[in-house]
């Protein structure tokens, strides 16, 4: 009995051992995921000279214990396949933060970064991102202070670059939003950028405000935030979680009143840049998701507000600009319609009309060969073509002028577009003997005079027509 009661007293305390010795995990695959790699957007060396700088942030997988630690960073900077620089770092723990610096930069050109990670157990993980090097100093110098110009098509969007078919300001909505159009934009020389939007900025219903209105600006685009700038003449790259010029909602991924998220950087192509005296110009383009296409118009200096004029005597023309002619249902609204800058050039044979007031008070159109016709004036398609009778020139015009009012006297009178008149628009009326046209604004400066007109066709819809001397 005591001999059976010793043999199992030992093989219990035998399956006890094998119990103390199994960790637990027996039956349970552990995995070693591979680290993982964040190259973070490239803040400096964009431009020729500039010491480049990029942040690596690295983190061993998942599973945070001892299983492995982060171990090795390698990279390399490469042109055309050939490598131009390159380096290595021992890491330590689960997560890291390397930033890669390249004293003096690199010469103008396209470069390749490639980057890979190692864990202790020899998992590697690699990822790449390319750049552009621009030349040192682009001819034009956006350093400064610029803002929004405060003019109608500022700010619009359309299906493809510069088109302002779905949405453009009015000379209206430059009134409503006084308090966006004082927010300022600096860029500084050492690379920084600042948003200064003072007490106001126009905020929209998707930055939770019942209204679209002007009202305290809303982080993160409240101008409160560390943000740089990298300009290459062809593009402007902000860097930095709330860092806009124009309208905030709108980045690379979309609209953030649309879904996107809101985005560490903004890429804008610069489609004009231009200098008259002291005040420079320059036109943003971006491409906000796949076929939309918002323009801002930027100025920087000092504007020169036209002097008012008192007579319209002269040659003029419709302005060959985005938004020279639109539609909507208020004075100077745009709303329905507006002129792209891709029109100008298609419409060139109606951009080169010419009304003249003569101090006799006559009037005359002059449109050459061609002019712009539409499909109620018989033509198959919209299209330049010859003149359309009664809408041809050939007729004997006169107008009347008080300051406020324009009065064209004569069948088939008109400026710009021959189908506005005041009863409606051709062929749903017959063509009148008269049309008289709201003069909002008449400005003259360095000996070019500018005009602004707008005409009620029946309740609730206005066009707006612009007008410049030769």
């Amino acid at each position: 009995m005591k001999k059976l009661i010793l043999n199992s007293t030992m093989a219990l305390l035998s399956l006890l051992i094998v119990w103390g010795c199994d960790n637990g995990f027996a039956d349970v695959d552990v995995l070693d995921t591979p680290p993982t790699i964040d190259i973070r957007a490239i803040s400096s060396g964009l431009t020729e000279g500039e010491d480049f700088r990029v942040e690596i942030r690295m983190s061993d997988g998942l599973e945070g214990s001892s299983i492995s630690t982060l171990a090795l960073l390698s990279w390399s900077i490469a042109q055309d396949g050939e490598t131009v620089t390159s380096g290595s770092q021992d890491l330590t723990g689960d997560n890291q933060s390397v930033v890669i610096e390249v004293a003096g930069g690199f010469e103008p050109g396209d470069y390749n970064l490639d980057v890979t990670v190692t864990d202790t157990n020899g998992n590697a993980t690699s990822d790449n991102q390319s750049f552009t090097v621009a030349a040192q100093r682009p001819d034009f110098d956006i350093s400064g202070t610029w803002f929004i110009e405060p003019v109608a098509g500022s700010l619009k969007v359309g299906p493809s670059p510069g088109s302002g078919e779905w949405f453009q300001v009015s000379d209206s909505d430059v009134a409503l939003r006084d308090c966006f159009y004082d927010d300022t934009y600096t860029f500084n020389a050492d690379g920084s950028f600042e948003i200064e939007l003072g007490e106001a900025t126009w905020l929209e219903t998707w930055q939770g405000v019942d209204s679209d209105r002007c009202g305290a600006p809303v982080a993160p685009f409240d101008g409160s935030g560390s943000y740089s700038y990298a300009y290459n003449g062809n593009t402007l790259r902000l860097i930095g979680e709330g860092a806009y010029v124009g309208l905030s909602k709108v980045n690379n991924a979309g609209e953030i009143s649309q879904g996107a998220a809101v985005a560490d950087e903004i890429t804008y192509n610069i489609a004009d840049q231009s200098l008259d005296g002291d005040t420079r110009r320059m036109t943003l383009q971006i491409e906000a998701g796949d076929g939309v296409w918002w323009e801002f118009l930027l100025i920087s200096g000092e504007i020169v507000t036209p002097a008012p004029a008192d007579d319209i005597a002269g040659n003029w023309k419709m302005e060959p600009i985005a938004g020279a002619f639109g539609v909507g249902p208020a004075a100077g609204s745009t709303e329905f319609f507006a002129n792209s800058a891709d029109d100008v050039t298609t419409r060139a044979c109606f951009f080169d009309d010419v009304y003249t007031f003569g101090e006799d008070g006559s009037f005359s159109i002059e449109m050459g060969d061609q002019t712009w016709l539409e499909q109620w004036q018989g033509v198959d398609n919209d299209s330049c073509g010859t003149p359309v009778a009664p809408h041809d020139g050939s007729g004997e015009y006169t107008y009347t002028f008080n300051g406020t009012t324009l009065r064209l006297i004569g069948e088939g009178a008109h400026v710009a577009l021959p189908k506005v008149v005041n009863g409606g628009e051709l062929p749903n009326v017959d063509v009148p003997g008269d049309v008289t046209y709201q003069v909002a604004s008449l400005t003259e400066n360095d000996g070019v005079k500018r005009m602004t007109l707008h005409i009620e066709i029946q309740d609730g819809i206005w066009w707006t027509f612009k007008l410049i001397t030769e």
